[in-house]
């Protein structure tokens, strides 16, 4: 069906940017822009 893994590669990292956007979006709505802010600093600092 596939022409190997490649592809399906290519699909899952697209569809893992697609959700990471999506949940960013989501807390963004939900908890404003300062939650999102601090949540990034937490994992980067």
């Amino acid at each position: 069906m596939t022409r190997g893994w490649r592809p399906l590669l290519l699909w899952g990292g697209v569809a893992l940017l697609v959700a990471a956007t999506a949940v960013s979006f989501i807390l963004w709505g939900l908890n404003g822009p300062a939650y999102l802010i601090d949540l990034i600093a937490a994992y980067c600092l």
